[in-house]
């Protein structure tokens, strides 16, 4: 048996052990931050989508506070789909229906809740109002937004984003 002494670091890790283990723990810490960091939504231009709302197709766009899914009628435009929403008499609001939280995920869909009070993603969790803006689960940014012009009784809605 060896009459070594024990080591004066008893139930402590050596000096050298614990500044080896101590830089890399403070850069990790300083380089924590409270931003929120996400994917952000693919870009995909489209051509301009015009819609007639004389048509019938378009009835539910005829009042105020009314929506339609586009995504089946024009899968080829946005990412998932558009959601077009009439705010006013005058004004109307294209959302992309890729869901802004992780909108790389396959089912980061946004959907017209049953309800029409709101729209949201049932992947994740996520509601927004018909502003695009989140109003809860954990999506933090508000949808993208498509830039819309009426003329007469022809909406056009272009593939500028109004909201990045």
């Amino acid at each position: 048996m060896s009459s070594r002494p024990l080591s004066r670091h008893r139930g402590s890790l050596p000096a050298m052990t614990r500044k080896f283990f101590s830089w890399p723990l403070l850069a990790f810490l300083l380089s924590c931050s409270n931003e929120r960091f996400d994917a952000p939504i693919p870009v995909i231009p489209f051509q301009d989508l015009t819609l007639n709302l004389s048509l019938p197709e378009n009835n539910s766009l005829s009042t105020v506070g009314g929506y339609r899914d586009l995504s089946l009628s024009y899968p080829d435009r946005g990412v998932r789909g558009i959601i077009v929403y009439r705010k006013d008499i005058s004004t109307f609001y294209a959302f992309e229906r890729n869901c802004s939280y992780q909108p790389n995920d396959a089912c980061a869909t946004v959907d017209v809740h049953t309800s029409t009070f709101f729209m949201q993603d049932t992947c994740c969790g996520s509601t927004f109002d018909w502003d695009g803006n989140p109003t809860g689960g954990i999506a933090w940014r508000p949808l993208r937004q498509y830039e819309t012009f009426l003329n007469g009784n022809v909406l056009t809605i272009t593939d500028a984003i109004l909201n990045h």
